[in-house]
């Protein structure tokens, strides 16, 4: 049987993300640590800045009884001047049972995935794809709204997001409403309409009252560095979201780290009683165990 791998959400069916989503449920109901038969070695290759992906996929592993090598650009031989692919042939050669990489080049992990028989997991590649953020955004949904098919807003730098292009693949593959929400320096409608020509724009926040769930993304400043500040500075003027846009009590979700007073305002993100960010955070750790479990089963 061909290795399994999550590169994309593109890799996985809707009955692939509901059996993935119901088992990451179950183990956060049953907060346990699950003894594998066989002890399995998992390596993390970030080579870009990671707080929440990295701890939840080493966390998860330990929590199946794997052992999780974590690698860095810094602790790794690419720091010294080594190529990509020699780096790849070094940590192939030690026979990993599984290889989750974050990298800032897109496409990378599916490349990797085409070239080795090591079943690969994508912790975020470039702009393209952030897969397991999607599926935990949807594992949280799922926990409040059950099988209800509901409106859901992504909101902010679109463009440049890789965990937008996984959420819009997901949400429109298992048939939820997407409004999408930004300025058009943001935006590539064309490239949206392709994956699903239903997703409704709109240019400012007034549409908010309608939604069920809004999700703010995280301006992607590290990837626009030609006019970054204007962007931000515009960006923050119209579309930081305040109480007043908040009305209608929609569920707010953000896959972090925010830019505090950028896409969300202190108030909002310290008091609005509505917010799924830490549970989104929560969720991590258990849909990243039922990731590893998905692959190596």
């Amino acid at each position: 049987m061909k290795n399994r791998k999550i590169t994309s959400i593109d890799d996985l069916s809707a009955k692939d993300i509901h059996s993935i989503a119901e088992l990451a449920i179950k183990f956060k109901k049953s907060k346990k640590r699950i003894a594998g038969n066989k002890t399995k070695n998992i390596f993390n290759l970030f080579l870009e800045p990671s707080t929440r992906t990295t701890i939840s996929f080493e966390l998860a592993a330990k929590n199946l009884g794997y052992n999780s090598v974590n690698i860095n650009f810094e602790k790794s031989s690419l720091s010294k001047g080594e190529t990509f692919n020699d780096t790849m042939d070094t940590l192939m050669s030690m026979k990993p049972d599984a290889l989750v990489i974050r990298d800032k080049n897109n496409f990378s992990p599916m490349n990797i995935a085409k070239k080795s028989n090591v079943p690969v997991i994508n912790a975020g590649d470039g702009t393209n794809e952030h897969p397991t953020q999607a599926l935990l955004d949807y594992c949280v949904i799922k926990e409040i709204f059950k099988k209800k098919k509901i409106k859901i807003g992504i909101c902010g730098d679109i463009k440049h997001s890789r965990v937008a292009h996984s959420n819009i693949k997901l949400l429109s593959k298992m048939g939820y409403q997407i409004h999408i929400i930004a300025p058009t320096y943001f935006l590539n409608r064309n490239e949206l309409i392709k994956i699903n020509d239903k997703i409704k724009f709109h240019k400012n926040l007034n549409y908010l009252e309608k939604l069920d769930v809004l999700m703010m993304l995280r301006v992607q400043k590290e990837r626009i560095p030609k006019d970054a500040k204007n962007m931000m500075k515009s960006f923050k003027k119209e579309f930081c979201l305040q109480n007043n846009h908040l009305l209608n009590k929609p569920y707010l979700m953000h896959p972090g780290p925010v830019n505090r007073n950028i896409e969300i305002s202190d108030e909002v993100l310290d008091n609005y009683p509505k917010s799924l960010i830490l549970k989104q955070v929560e969720m991590g750790v258990y849909l990243r165990m039922a990731c590893l479990h998905y692959i190596l089963k």
